[in-house]
């Protein structure tokens, strides 16, 4: 017996108008395993299909009322998978390139014998086994390019999605069909600081036959925040010199995390430089206010009259102030860790600080994500952050003003972004001011010392101006591995 590896049930199909010839290939299907159908017309063998799933038919090319070919058309179109035999007493070259276009994979010369048959039905399986296979290996692909966490796009030469795989959803916030079928969709994504520059990339590349690029740029989530990314295209498929293609091909990798761990490492690199230099100035400036002030008490007292000596006295005392502003921004403290979630914590500074910017006639509009997970994390510092982040924010904006704060996590970190909207603000010369520890009018003192304390717990606060927005983002991993063992303490 010939190893039956066929697929789709085992019917099979027999229509000729000869009972004789029907009956030696129905025997012959009936020894190898199968379950043949016998049909002497072509009506019923029509109606015989509508009723039963057959992968296998063996047509007669001469029937009454209809020949052979034309009912093996009606039976692929019926179901394209079906494999057609046909069966004549005469050959021609015709009927050969006709049953070509029909579909058939095998023809029978009458008369027949079972050698033939074997061969036949040996054909069949294989070309089943070769299409299950087929078939398994583009499962495979389609699930891997589906289930990869890396977008993949495909994009027509009008900018227009031609495919996109489910890290649609995952990376940007939107579904497959969602994006394909959004005009636009692809360049829409596109921070509008980047999206010229991108522009300019791809129609260079279309005009270029497919030249591979990597770019860098920030993309626009559907809730709204921007991610960092990296758009790649990929050479095209078929002739490569040809220089007219209507299609690119690449992906977007998620950088995100990795733009947080850079801007962290680099904070780290200024908190240590600045806490060196920090600890020099301190030392040096010691002995000398010690000495200063000394003299200018002696001066008072041999000489009270003199408004100098108050003057000198008092600018003393300002320096002590200072040097103690130093010195408490370098002691560490212990802190204390806990798993906490985010959402939970600005919700209750919002409801805390409510009277308060209320009275600055600004509102608070909160956009949290409830499947956001919790972080481990110092509960007290991000309560400090958060109401700091929401005064300034509120002191800075116009009466009317609405702060928007929103909650959402990307791959390994979640993040807190405070966006108040002030077109009247203008972009600060040096934006490293802003994180000074000692800033002239020391309104933002406490920014530095909360940077710092985040950051040896593994975190980030960063800020941007972006458009007419001024944006704080506090960032922090999923995990508690980054914590530093180095602890900071913030200012009362």
């Amino acid at each position: 017996m010939i190893e039956r590896k066929h697929a789709g049930g085992d019917t099979v199909l027999v229509i000729d108008d000869e009972p004789s010839v029907g009956q030696v290939v129905v025997d012959f299907l009936q020894q190898e395993g199968y379950r043949p159908i016998f049909c002497s017309h072509p009506r019923e063998a029509l109606e015989c299909s509508k009723k039963n799933a057959f992968r296998l038919a063996f047509v007669d090319v001469n029937l009454p009322d209809m020949s052979g070919m034309v009912l093996a058309s009606k039976l692929k179109k019926m179901d394209p998978s079906s494999e057609i035999v046909f069966m004549t007493g005469y050959g021609s070259f015709e009927n050969a390139v006709l049953a070509i276009k029909i579909g058939a994979y095998d023809y029978l010369r009458k008369p027949f014998g079972t050698n033939e048959l074997k061969l036949c039905l040996k054909r069949f399986q294989e070309r089943q086994a070769l299409k299950e296979q087929m078939e398994l290996a583009e499962k495979r692909y389609s699930d891997l390019v589906q289930n990869i966490p890396t977008l993949i796009w495909v994009l027509r030469k009008d900018f227009q999605l031609e495919f996109v795989n489910r890290a649609c959803f995952s990376v940007l916030g939107y579904k497959p069909d969602e994006a394909i079928n959004t005009h636009n969709w692809f360049m829409e994504r596109i921070h509008p600081e980047n999206r010229k520059h991108i522009r300019e990339v791809f129609r260079s590349a279309f005009n270029s036959g497919g030249f591979p690029f990597s770019e860098e740029c920030r993309l626009v989530h559907k809730n709204g925040h921007f991610i960092h990314a990296i758009i790649k295209s990929t050479l095209p498929s078929g002739d490569k010199n040809d220089t007219e293609i209507n299609h690119l091909e690449g992906i977007v990798v998620d950088i995100t995390d990795r733009v947080f761990l850079e801007k962290t490492s680099v904070q780290k690199e200024k908190l240590k430089t600045l806490g060196a230099v920090s600890a020099e100035v301190a030392h040096e400036i010691r002995n000398p206010l010690v000495s200063i002030g000394g003299f200018a008490r002696r001066l008072q007292q041999r000489a009270p009259e003199l408004p100098e000596g108050a003057i000198i006295l008092h600018e003393s005392k300002r320096l002590e102030k200072i040097l103690k502003r130093i010195t408490e921004y370098l002691e560490p403290v212990e802190l204390s860790l806990q798993e906490c979630s985010i959402n939970h914590v600005v919700s209750d500074c919002v409801k805390l600080l409510t009277p308060e910017i209320d009275r600055q006639g600004v509102q608070c509009r909160l956009d949290l994500d409830p499947t956001l997970k919790s972080v481990h994390i110092d509960k007290d510092i991000l309560t400090h952050i958060s109401s700091l982040l929401i005064r300034n924010a509120a002191k800075d904006m116009n009466r009317g003003g609405t702060l928007r704060i929103r909650s959402f996590e990307s791959e390994e970190n979640v993040h807190l972004e405070f966006r108040n909207h002030n077109p009247k603000k203008t972009k600060p010369k040096d934006m490293e001011n802003l994180f000074m520890p000692f800033d002239k009018d020391g309104d933002l003192m406490t920014i530095p010392a909360s940077i710092r304390a985040l950051r040896n717990m593994g975190g980030l606060l960063s800020f941007a101006q972006e458009q007419d927005d001024m944006v704080y983002r506090v960032s922090h991993p999923k995990g508690d591995h980054h914590i530093s063992a180095m602890n900071t303490e913030l200012p009362a």
